[in-house]
């Protein structure tokens, strides 16, 4: 990987995460002002996770070119990976028998993987 696609790969992560974060706060004043339950919060958390993911891995594999599913796979562990050790460092998550852990780490990987597949390829001249 080149340094120019190196850096455009840390900048998909970062615009992930600034994503991420904006669509959580919309969701979380949505929950607040419609009274909504938990089963509206998990869910929407899941469906952010799996948006953020898709459109990472599309822009990933859009970028690379070659290997798409395999780069956003990458993208898309990488950003569990970060996640995962924000939530054992912040809120000391336990990590055996978490179910939703792990389940949360495929959705991740499997979108950014996912939206890898989806991004077009480069056309060799």
């Amino acid at each position: 990987m080149t340094k120019k696609k190196g850096i455009y790969f840390l900048m998909v992560l970062g615009g992930m995460f600034l994503a991420s974060l904006a669509l959580l706060f919309l969701l979380s004043l949505w929950i607040w002002k419609a009274d909504g339950g938990l089963g509206v919060l998990s869910g929407g958390v899941i469906a952010i996770y799996i948006i953020v993911n898709l459109v990472g891995g599309f822009l990933i594999g859009k970028s690379m070119g070659k290997q798409k599913f395999f780069w956003g796979m990458v993208v898309g562990g990488v950003y569990f990976s970060i996640l995962l050790l924000a939530g054992i460092c912040l809120v000391d998550t336990k990590l055996a028998a978490n179910t939703q852990l792990w389940n949360g780490a495929m959705l991740c990987i499997v979108a950014g993987t996912a939206g890898g597949m989806f991004a077009p390829g480069r056309k060799e001249a």
